[in-house]
């Protein structure tokens, strides 16, 4: 690797000296190469000297605990020099996120440039102005990747096809410039022909031109992507499984029947799909552009108890405003309203399914002896398995996710993959009321809602699109306004036999049910802030047990999607199905 000068040029620090400086400046310079996964430095190590991306990702990272991304770097950029003015230790560590190629410079030299060319100085003014407001503030949301990278991970698999057709649907929001290897081409003309690209056009598509990682052209691509979207059959060619790191973050795009849970967890995907070739592939293919471009409508359903209910009758109004949903979130039972939507159920079918499931046969009905919880939980079991059976979360039509508590981690754990039932099972185990569900990890997970039962803002993170927010946890309402005659109003007597209180009090399983709920209320209101629209159906006299409430829950969805979707909400136009007036 020889640095050139004509990089340092393209160096918004090294942009105004002299070509004779920069010429000394290449010939001085060291190389450090970091494979994805690498840390360049820790917190706390001794700054000594800085570093310039010349290819490939790195991030900026407060380890904590929790670690927290600050923000990404890419091409071109620095990174290390305000340790260096400062001539102190580290404040942040830095590791490598994919494949990087880096020139570094020593303290010596960087001091040398500070006191002798003034036009250096003035650069790195510049530059700190710019990076010293987020250098410790975490990343709020991820920016929209422009550059966006098709790979082929098995020899059968198209890597132009699904380009080609990404690029079109791509040019639907913007312009697009796709780029294809030379085999003449060098890494210093393949970093020309892609920054000519990145310059006439607002995205621009590389494709992969063989299924081997150790191609040149697919390691470029690897490096400089900001999204890598990688195909398969679900059997990567060997190259890919001994080198995981290299894939880490990407959107992984399977074809056919499914992918081995193993191919999954060896390649750690951001996200990961499965189609089958034909129109689920053209689908996916526009869902992802608009993804790509920040239009896609994303749908966040709260938890509730039998309040949830009104989820479907919100999602009945946004069926028949013609919205085209891309996305759907939930935390409890609302979890499981928008596995059925992602799924591709419509609100009637959903109400079918509840009416069996809850009404019928009461899923909270098989009661336990209290020493692990008040309800043995197989029922909703057997509820989920007949629900979803053994579909797979990146099987969905909709791309879905759903949260759950770990007990033990104290933390949100967030269900992008695996099978439905058992995410949704995990997000809707109210402590006390279900048994907490173990995992093979040691993790212990509860209802989502413990730490966020309304995740507008998980879903805001990748800035793909607008969001609509249905909480039904805002009026938590007078329990004795919900309480069905018999079951929680108990004569007086016999309350003061066994409470020792004359006063009317909810019954234990809506209490423990109402502390989780109180428990994310300031969550809640904080996730607001990142909706776009918030429905709020008028829900507060329907118990949080009250299964056989679903009607009424249903018709108050209704009235307050159709109320909230009658504003003046522009952006709702671009968000409705071709076929609708």
């Amino acid at each position: 690797m020889t640095v050139s000068v004509e990089f340092f040029r393209q160096v918004p620090l090294f942009a105004d000296l002299s070509d004779e400086l920069l010429v000394q400046l290449a010939g001085e310079a060291g190389e450090v190469r970091a494979r994805a996964g690498e840390w360049l430095f820790r917190e706390g190590d001794e700054a000594d000297r800085l570093y310039l991306i010349r290819s490939g990702r790195l991030e900026v990272v407060d380890e904590g605990p929790p670690e927290t991304l600050i923000r990404e770097l890419r091409r071109g950029q620095a990174v290390g020099e305000l340790a260096l003015l400062q001539r102190g230790t580290r404040t942040a560590s830095v590791r490598a996120r994919r494949d990087a190629d880096l020139i570094e410079l020593s303290r010596d030299r960087f001091e040398a440039l500070i006191s002798g060319e003034p036009s250096f100085a003035v650069g790195l003014t510049h530059a700190m102005g710019a990076q010293l407001a987020a250098n410790r503030a975490p990343a709020e949301s991820r920016e929209l990747p422009s550059t966006i990278a098709v790979l082929a991970l098995d020899e059968g698999m198209s890597a132009p096809r699904y380009a080609g057709r990404l690029a079109e649907s791509l040019a639907h929001h913007g312009s697009v410039e796709q780029l294809s290897s030379d085999p003449n081409w060098t890494r210093e003309a393949m970093s020309l022909a892609l920054g000519k690209a990145e310059e006439s056009a607002e995205r621009v598509v590389m494709t992969g031109t063989s299924h081997l990682v150790e191609d040149p052209w697919n390691e470029f691509c690897l490096r400089e992507a900001d999204l890598v979207v990688a195909l398969t059959s679900g059997h990567p060619a060997a190259g890919w499984i001994q080198r995981p790191n290299s894939l880490q973050g990407c959107c992984l795009l399977g074809m056919g029947s499914g992918l081995p849970r193993v191919t999954v967890g060896a390649l750690q995907p951001r996200e990961t799909q499965v189609v089958a070739d034909g129109a689920e592939l053209e689908e996916a293919i526009e869902v992802l552009a608009r993804r790509i471009s920040g239009r896609s409508l994303g749908i966040v359903l709260s938890g509730g108890g039998a309040r949830a209910f009104a989820h479907v009758g919100a999602m009945e109004e946004f069926e028949a405003a013609g919205l085209k949903i891309d996305r759907v979130a939930g935390v409890s039972l609302g979890s499981l309203v928008g596995a059925g939507i992602a799924m591709g159920h419509s609100s009637n079918e959903l109400a079918e399914i509840f009416h069996i499931g809850f009404i019928e046969n009461n899923p909270t009905g098989d009661y336990s002896v209290p020493l692990y919880s008040l309800i043995r939980g197989k029922r909703t079991e057997d509820l989920l398995e007949r629900m979803f059976g053994e579909i797979r979360i990146e099987e969905l039509q909709k791309r879905f996710f759903c949260l759950s508590c770990d007990l033990v981690g104290r933390e949100p754990v967030l269900h992008q993959t695996g099978l439905v039932r058992e995410a949704v099972l995990a997000s809707l185990s109210i402590p006390g009321v279900f048994p907490p569900i173990p995992t093979p990890e040691g993790r212990l997970l509860v209802d989502g809602g413990v730490l966020d039962n309304l995740p507008v803002e998980t879903m805001a993170r990748s800035n793909e699109g607008p969001i609509i927010a249905v909480d039904v946890t805002g009026q938590m309402g007078d329990f004795r306004r919900s309480a069905r005659p018999g079951i929680t109003r108990l004569k007086r007597p016999l309350r003061r036999a066994l409470t020792g209180r004359e006063n009317e009090l909810p019954r234990l399983a809506e209490t423990i049910v109402r502390t989780v709920t109180v428990g994310s209320i300031d969550t809640a209101e904080a996730a607001r802030r990142h909706a776009d629209l918030v429905v709020q159906p008028e829900v507060g006299a329907i118990g949080l047990l009250e299964w056989g409430a679903l009607e009424r829950a249903r018709e108050a969805g209704r009235l307050a999607a159709r109320a909230a979707l009658e504003g003046p909400h522009d952006w709702l136009e671009d968000c409705r199905g071709k076929d609708h007036p």
